[in-house]
């Protein structure tokens, strides 16, 4: 039993956990919180397809396909959180951050003193972190 269906992932921040703000020299360090996925993804079902093929050892294809139907958002929950997916979307955060923190900025009339915006969230270590 095979199921094909499309996934919309969003992820968030939590506004109201500590966010850090270091000026040095023009430059915003903003220590923003860690990226959490908004659960559960998106299914699209309209465009839901399913392949069921009956061998000798398995059962019928409507028992199966409830199983499957059953197990479809926890593993989708899952595959949200997961590092590698996190790691895709963490350089379009970082931007949405920065892109949040500059409008900020300059509706508080601050955008001036800053030519740099540097985004780290709070689960990363130095080295995933990129200019």
């Amino acid at each position: 039993m095979q199921v094909q269906v499309p996934v919309t992932y969003r992820y968030h921040l939590r506004l109201r956990e500590p966010w850090h703000l270091e000026l040095r020299q023009g430059c915003l360090v903003v220590n923003a919180p860690v990226i959490t996925p908004s659960l559960p993804p998106a299914i699209h079902t309209d465009r839901l397809t399913t392949l069921s093929v009956r061998g000798w050892a398995r059962g019928s294809t409507g028992t199966l396909l409830t199983e499957l139907q059953q197990t479809l958002t926890p593993t989708l929950n899952r595959f949200a959180g997961d590092a590698r997916h996190l790691e895709l979307v963490r350089p379009q955060c970082r931007a949405s951050v920065a892109e949040f923190i500059r409008l900020w900025l300059e509706r508080e009339g601050q955008a001036a003193r800053i030519t740099n915006i540097t985004v780290k969230f709070a689960d990363e270590t130095s080295k995933q972190l990129k200019p």
